[in-house]
């Protein structure tokens, strides 16, 4: 892994989630605007329409920081609210869209931020805004902050998104340019978000693609972050590989009862060349779930380290049935 000046980061796999390098990973920091990761994906996942145009409360304007200056009782399509808060960080956006995607939610979308982020095992983070200005309570940590990344870039429109180079904003007749030159800068870059205060220095959260393998890095508090950032994708794509370790519907063995037991769902993980002899596949057998079809689960190992589990199910996922 070559040196890197951020005070904490995480290199992680975004298909499995393992860890191949990270410094101070589960140190607890301010993140600036990469806090707008989750705001971002929660108002995809929870806005029904995103093309719908909303008001922006007179609250939501003239707010420090990054903007898209945003006017008093504006029309504003939630698209481009989203798009103006991913690639030109709005602090103005971000609250926008707060406002509206927590309306309906009896503690607000803060609340619904910090529900999220313990479903995905970031336990050592905490909200108190939608965008990520200072406060002494408002923190995430490197590997929390690959973990939210990890599900985000798992949804199609987030990573359209987050690798759009520019964008243009309809209902305000404007257009974004990313702000993350990630996407402009690094060949097989695809992502993530920026973000800069004088309490959380320059941190970045990216991603980037090539051969099958997607790698998130994320470095807090680093003055060099992007060629940093270039520096451990081409350490990662020169040194591991994306393998298919199992396949979803792929045969396993035969349930006491005869019945045939298979893969629910497909696993990829990068590997070294020399940690390809190390895996290993357990499988567990239990009594039929009717109710959910699973016949027990399995296990990959990395040499002693579990690296994945995951179910083993009677009825073949591709639509063939014992």
């Amino acid at each position: 892994m070559p040196s890197v000046s951020a005070h904490a980061y995480i290199v992680i796999d975004q298909d499995s989630g393992r860890v191949i390098s990270s410094h101070n990973a589960d140190r607890k920091l301010p993140i600036a605007s990469t806090t707008k990761i989750m705001t971002s994906i929660l108002a995809i996942e929870t806005i029904r329409d995103l093309n719908t145009k909303i008001e922006v409360p007179p609250e939501c304007t003239g707010i420090e920081g990054s903007s898209i200056y945003l006017k008093p009782k504006q029309k504003v399509s939630v698209i481009d609210l989203i798009y103006g808060t991913m690639l030109r960080s709005g602090n103005d956006a971000a609250a926008t869209l707060a406002k509206f995607a927590g309306r309906n939610h009896p503690e607000g979308f803060i609340a619904m931020m910090n529900k999220k982020a313990k479903e995905l095992g970031a336990f050592n983070t905490n909200f108190v805004n939608a965008s990520g200005l200072h406060d002494e309570n408002h923190y995430s940590t490197a590997y929390d902050l690959a973990l939210i990344s990890a599900y985000a870039m798992k949804n199609d429109l987030f990573r359209e998104i987050s690798s759009a180079v520019k964008y243009k904003a309809e209902s305000m007749n404007n257009i974004f340019y990313n702000k993350n030159k990630v996407v402009h800068q690094y060949k097989y870059g695809t992502g993530i978000k920026i973000g800069y205060t004088k309490a959380a220095g320059r941190c970045l959260v990216a991603s980037a693609e090539k051969d099958n393998m997607k790698i998130i890095a994320v470095l807090l508090n680093d003055n060099n972050w992007f060629n940093d950032s270039y520096k451990i994708f081409d350490w990662a794509f020169d040194n591991y590989i994306s393998y298919s370790i199992v396949e979803k519907g792929q045969f396993v063995t035969y349930a006491d009862d005869g019945v045939p037991v298979f893969i629910d769902e497909s696993f990829r993980c990068i590997l070294r060349e020399e940690e390809k002899s190390q895996i290993k596949f357990e499988v567990l057998l239990e009594p039929e779930d009717e109710t959910k079809n699973i016949y027990g689960v399995y296990n990959i190992y990395l040499g002693d380290e579990i690296i994945h589990t995951g179910k083993l199910i009677s009825k073949n996922p591709q639509g063939r049935f014992n």
